[in-house]
């Protein structure tokens, strides 16, 4: 089995990719899932009847979504194409009507009958399934699967909407293949095979709170009673009077339901809908509950609450909410599922778009774990996944499932786990609405009945305090700080903290540890001071000014950093970073901090006051800023943009190939600048950026399009900024036009650039291509390439980064990428070039030799130099 996932950009390119896969139906199924957030119903079907036509026998799934998840990372307006070839593994596949021809929603149990027809149930270990958010019986559907297909992995769910369908009934998303496209059908596909074997996983986040309440009465997907009460009146009451002003607050708090504790359930509230608003009374489908509704006022406006499928009466919720430490424990755990997992050969991923509107800087944080993987999938409506053996239906939820024929590994990044920085932001909306409670408490415009207090007591306790020592966190010290006045705060660290793991032990260090915060804890307990544990040895320790003087607080932030100092034999002797920030608020405690920190290292000194007040500011590094703004003012002004060229060494002819053109930029004084110098400061002045690029170019173009250059060729590097800058791009295809060797330029995109318009950049460089001239793709292994993008772009040259060639004698890593990208030149016989930078010495080179590496580049052949001499070598 393989799978390989791309972006679409057109048919052409679509079919040359397909027949670069040199896909064989004889080997085996071949399966292709479409994810598009792009194409109209109309425009999704012919795109599916285009991939049959290429791929007779390939079984195609397709759906709409709000936004496409491709080798993990999320795109919007994009779409998605997989394509996995199976081994032995067979495939069948299905679309099926949900709905009668009169409107009526099949039931549950007789539609998972009809998949159980249509697809037979004979070794099927994986059921790929998505519906329409249309159809809200989907978690009795999916709990009748596990009858009619026991065993058996489903992942999928519901599609959601692309956003570019005008139609009101598109907002339900919509499910197609080469057949057709429906809002009101199911589409399936099995996957059979004795050697298949499947890993599923679901992270949520979620916390339950509180007690048990009873749904008592219901309606399909609107819940009207818990415990014989008012349910939208109780559930306003549990979360607080501001929801009425603000329903979107029902976002933050799910339910959990008893019959799978582990799942959310997204919770809607509204106040200004009647029931029969919501279910009209002429609906023949709703004769029923009117009948047994006498006495319910249905033609008030009132507060409704529902989710987004069926209710049973009868069932058990809690109220929950959704936290960062408990989003990163649940991934943690996840991560180690699937990465012990042996058959990884394809990921699926799905999230629900509640979660992604909501938890965006999770979501991305969840994905880049698995940037470097085959994953693909989409934003839905609803996730459909394996827990535990039995599949089951979630919301705001992120499903993973692997599967595989053979043992494989993915390349997966468990490093990203360590940075969750980003996290906190996403629980910023949940902080705020309890500061508003309190402030209202503390203020007594509306105080909180003892039901809201007791659950945002839990609330806090969550995601106010440290998991494991109990102490309060940072979004704790950010509270203090915003409502409670603490505006003097003493931030502390340890130095050199990682450096411990190399000379002591693990329990040493530990110890150290907990000595360190127990005596910070103790101390601040004893002055009448809060303590926050912020990360690992960081710390803070606050207070309101309006009850310590500055003078006071100083004295005894001294005291304990010299508490702190003094060694014992049982610990290991540390140094204490003490940073007294004095007049903070949210607004300027990291910006003073990190300025302090700053000033600490170069005066080397371990305490310092800080007073975000006076403004202070790294008045060095703002006046470096703007002596470099004049210096490139004055270069472009007095035509002091100058390029420097370094030759491209062909390892076969043993000569230089072509030249990389490089910026330079010389002052009044003929000082010389390079672009790691001048470069961000332009970028950030974007004018000057645009002003050097359209000079670079220019005076390059026009040199070696002389007749004492033309048997040389040159290469240009161009940003995405260039590339959308229209009046520079347009001067490119105006001179290519009229240029008497165009095949001589080459055109190198910056590949370490987060490249997302992908149109304009196929646009730029099939013109680039139209009109004779070549293209590169620089930088390439560094963070974002990766072969499927290089394949998409159809470059003429990748140079591979010059930080994997530096390293590849020393690195078996960085030699194992050389060895793959050379590999896949063999594999792919496409006519490109491959070139290495920074080969800076024999052994490098050597290295080259060995992977008949085309072309190698740096200080070993060529030097950078303004002149060429007559033989074209850099002088």
């Amino acid at each position: 089995m393989f799978t390989w996932n791309f972006q679409y950009i057109s048919k052409a390119r679509l079919a040359e990719t397909f027949d670069q896969l040199m896909l064989d139906n004889q080997k085996g199924d071949v399966l292709v899932r479409i994810h598009t957030a792009i194409h109209l119903k109309e425009e999704a079907v012919e795109l599916a009847r285009f991939i049959k036509s290429l791929v007779p026998n390939a079984h195609i799934l397709g759906t709409s979504t709000s936004a496409v998840i491709n080798r993990g990372k999320l795109a919007q307006n994009q779409c998605v194409i997989s394509v996995t070839q199976m081994d032995k593994a067979k495939i069948n596949s299905v679309m099926l009507p949900a709905f009668r021809e009169n409107g009526d929603i099949i039931p549950f149990d007789e539609l998972s009958n009809n998949l159980k027809e249509a697809l037979g149930i004979e070794n099927i270990r994986l059921l790929l399934t998505f519906l329409t958010a249309k159809y809200v019986d989907i978690y009795r559907f999916v709990d009748k699967c596990n009858e009619c297909f026991p065993g058996t992995h489903m992942i999928g769910g519901l599609a959601c909407s692309s956003g570019v369908n005008a139609d009101k009934v598109e907002s339900y998303g919509y499910i197609f293949n080469e057949t057709g496209c429906s809002n009101e059908g199911l589409i399936a596909v099995s996957i059979q095979g004795s050697e298949v074997e499947c890993c599923s996983s679901c992270i949520t986040g979620m916390q339950p709170v509180g007690d048990e309440i009873e749904i008592t009465d219901a309606y399909k997907n609107f819940i009207l009673e818990t415990d014989h009460k008012d349910a939208a009146g109780e559930y306003r009451m549990s979360v607080g009077n501001e929801l009425k002003r603000n329903p979107r607050l029902s976002r933050l708090f799910p339910f959990s339901f008893d019959r799978e504790k582990e799942v959310p359930s997204f919770v809607w509230y509204q106040n200004d809908l009647s029931i029969e608003d919501v279910f009209p009374r002429e609906d023949p489908s709703n004769r029923e509950f009117y009948e047994t509704h006498p006495d319910l006022d249905t033609k008030s406006k009132r507060e409704l609450i529902h989710v987004n499928y069926n209710v049973e009466i009868g069932s058990k919720v809690r109220r929950a909410f959704i936290y960062d430490k408990k989003i990163v424990s649940d991934n943690r755990k996840s991560f180690t599922h699937i990465e012990n997992f042996e058959k990884a050969e394809t990921i699926f991923a799905y999230s629900c778009i509640a979660r992604s509107q909501i938890y965006s800087n999770c979501l991305k944080w969840e994905l880049s774990a698995y940037e470097n993987s085959n994953m693909s999938g989409c934003i839905t409506a609803g996730e459909i996944v394996n827990i535990d053996g039995k599949n089951v239906f979630a919301t705001v939820s992120f499903v993973i499932s692997v599967f595989g024929e053979k043992a494989y590994t993915q390349r997966y990044n468990p490093y990203a786990f360590s940075h969750t920085d980003s996290l906190a932001n996403d629980n910023q909306e949940l902080i705020n609405y309890l500061r508003s409670v309190e402030n209202n408490e503390i203020n007594g415009k509306e105080p909180a009945d003892s039901s809201i207090r007791e659950l945002i007591r839990e609330y806090e306790i969550k995601l106010f305090y440290s998991e494991t020592e109990g102490i309060p966190n940072e979004a704790a010290l950010n509270m203090d700080i915003e409502v409670n006045g603490y505006d003097r705060i003493c931030m502390i660290n340890i130095t050199d903290s990682r450096g411990m793991k190399r000379v002591f032990s693990e329990k040493m260090i530990d110890m150290t540890y907990k000595n360190y915060i127990t005596r910070c804890a103790k101390f601040a307990k004893e002055k009448s001071y809060r303590m926050y544990l912020i990360d690992g040895w960081h710390i803070a320790i606050g207070t309101p000014s309006y009850m310590t003087s500055l003078r006071q607080f100083t004295d005894d932030m001294k005291m304990l950093q010299s508490f702190l100092f003094e060694s014992s034999a049982e610990y290991i002797a540390i140094v204490p970073l003490f940073c007294l920030i004095d007049g903070c608020s949210i607004g300027n405690i990291d910006s003073a901090y990190y300025l302090a920190r700053v000033e600490m290292m170069k005066k080397n000194i371990q305490f310092y006051v800080s007073f975000p007040d006076k403004n202070e500011a790294d008045e060095e590094s703002i006046r470096e800023k703007y002596r470099m703004v004049n210096v490139i003012t004055y270069a472009i002004a007095h035509d002091k943009v100058i390029p420097y060229f370094q030759g491209i060494y062909d390892n076969r002819s043993n000569s230089i190939h072509h030249y990389e053109s490089l910026m330079r930029l010389e002052d009044e004084n003929g000082t010389v600048y390079y672009p790691g110098q001048f470069l961000d400061v332009a970028r950030s002045y974007g004018h000057l950026y645009d002003s050097l690029s359209k000079i670079m170019v220019k005076k390059v173009l026009e040199m070696f399009d002389q007749n004492e250059y033309q048997d040389l060729s040159v290469s240009i590097n161009l940003g995405m900024r260039d590339i959308k800058n229209t009046e520079l791009v347009d001067y490119i295809f105006d001179f290519l036009a009229k240029a008497q060797k165009p095949e001589n330029f080459v055109f190198e995109i910056l590949e370490n650039e987060d490249i997302e318009d992908y149109d304009s950049l196929m646009t730029f460089v099939d013109r680039i291509h139209t009109l004779g001239a070549l293209i590169s793709i620089d930088d390439f292994g560094s963070g974002y390439s990766n072969l499927q993008h290089i394949m998409s772009i159809h470059s003429d040259y990748i140079k591979i980064d010059g930080s994997i060639i530096r390293e590849c004698c020393d690195n078996n890593e960085s030699e194992n990428v050389i060895a793959l990208i050379t590999g896949w030149k063999n594999i792919c016989a496409r006519d490109i070039g491959i070139i290495a930078e920074y080969v800076e010495n024999n052994n490098i080179q050597e290295k080259m030799m060995k992977f008949d590496i085309d072309f190698s580049q740096g200080y070993l052949f060529s030097k950078p130099s303004k002149k060429l001499d007559d033989r074209g070598n850099s002088k």
